[in-house]
């Protein structure tokens, strides 16, 4: 009992933090159940919906670099606290927004806000932890980010429910704006937090050490250039060429269909809110069983073969889910297709991390985000008008095309190198 209490045993900056991502993914998780329901029900159609998506993954993929390099500069703190307060002003200003010009600009700042959440997090995590208590923190972090947005999900579905009585809109808008103040009291904690920057402190005990503002904004800019020039270097490795490549369409896929679970299940099967929420909670769910199996197949046949072929597996389940009207079928379907495609994510990552030398794998985290948002962004925007002009099912059947090519990809690039790999960037 004891061993299994150490476990959340970690420094007060990182048990603030964990209170903090356990209150945003909690609103997360409602947010994607209720977000795309409430603007069909305003009587926008698929392609609108498709448009709102898109500025949100856009705007994450053009803040990423922005907000990381602010976080650097400034600290992790401030960058949270600041996309705390942005996710709560997006929810809030979608909740009360009527037309799709205004929700736009609102899913731009959610996109933000989760640039800010991204590039500030994990350096958060790791600078205030020690190397054995690493794991158990990232482990932590990821359990209650899944079981919070598990939760979300499932409330998500069933509040608007209870709420039925004001009419479905008004329902949807004061659900989103209940969740805004979720996000905002996840800000608390981070307020809390206390950075120890040596750099900053041992300027301030040197008197002869004098930083102004301009030599800040300077400093920002030059930042800035070096980033842009480090991640165009890392660019001219091969194997980031074919990782990228495979981001590019695995994140192309995804946001044909991902970011519109909760429609299609709405719209073809006709169930309720209630009903969408439980199905995509319990997904999440059989999504964080199988991410304990991941690591076990990794480790006995390899992290290539292992995210290869649990990718290939998802894909007759993907299809499965496009095919057949049936609430059960489809329910089991996308139970397994979110389960398989996902549960070799971490090890996927992982492995990108040794593709290179330890100072950059920076760089790679920024490319691969970078490219992933801006595909999904490209492909929930295609998604909406193909489900607005033709039918829900074509964006699956794409997708299924572009999952085999992306795993043709990493195998080609890393099939029976995955040693050679690893020990070169040692």
């Amino acid at each position: 009992m004891g061993e299994r209490l150490k476990l959340f045993r970690f420094q007060e900056n990182a048990n603030l933090y964990l209170k903090s991502i356990m209150m945003s993914s909690l609103a997360q998780g409602a947010y994607g159940v209720i977000q795309g329901l409430y603007i069909l029900s305003l009587g926008f159609d698929e392609s609108i919906l498709g448009t709102i998506l898109s500025a949100r993954m856009l705007a994450a993929a053009f803040a990423s670099i922005p907000s990381g390099i602010i976080s650097d500069t400034k600290g992790r703190r401030p960058v949270l606290i600041a996309g705390g307060i942005l996710t709560t002003v997006g929810y809030t200003g979608m909740a009360l927004s009527s037309s799709p010009l205004s929700m736009i600009l609102f899913s731009c700042v959610v996109g933000v806000a989760q640039a800010c959440q991204m590039t500030s997090g994990a350096p958060l995590m790791a600078e205030t932890s020690s190397p054995e208590e690493r794991p158990s923190l990232f482990g932590v972090n990821f359990s209650l980010s899944m079981f919070a947005n598990m939760a979300g999900s499932l409330i998500g579905g069933f509040l608007p429910q209870q709420l039925g009585f004001m009419g479905q809109v008004t329902a949807f808008r004061v659900s989103l704006a209940l969740f805004s103040i979720v996000t905002l009291i996840g800000v608390f904690p981070v307020y809390k937090i206390v950075e120890h920057q040596l750099h900053l402190e041992e300027g301030k005990k040197d008197p002869s050490v004098h930083v102004d503002v301009g030599d800040e904004e300077s400093s920002a800019l030059e930042k800035a250039k070096v980033e842009l020039k480090g991640l165009v270097d890392v660019m001219r490795n091969r194997d980031v060429l074919i990782l990228l490549a495979y981001s590019v369409l695995i994140g192309f896929g995804a946001g044909l269909v991902v970011p519109f679970f909760n429609v299609f299940l709405s719209g073809k099967l006709q169930v309720d809110s209630g009903v969408v929420g439980l199905i995509l909670s319990l997904s999440q769910g059989a999504t964080a069983i199988a991410g304990l199996i991941a690591p076990i197949l990794a480790n006995k046949y390899g992290k290539v073969k292992t995210v290869v072929g649990t990718q290939l597996a998802s894909i007759p389940f993907l299809l499965l889910i496009a095919l057949p009207p049936n609430i059960y079928l489809v329910s089991f379907a996308l139970f397994m297709r979110s389960a398989l495609m996902n549960m070799s994510n971490p090890v996927a990552s992982n492995f990108s991390m040794e593709i290179v030398e330890a100072d950059k794998r920076g760089k790679i985290s920024s490319l691969m985000r970078i490219s992933d948002n801006i595909a999904r962004s490209l492909s929930a925007y295609a998604a909406g008008y193909i489900m607005s002009r033709y039918n829900y099912e074509i964006p699956y059947f794409i997708t299924a095309v572009l999952y085999f090519l992306a795993s043709v990809i990493y195998w080609k690039g890393f099939g029976g190198r995955e040693e050679e790999i690893i020990s070169k960037a040692q």
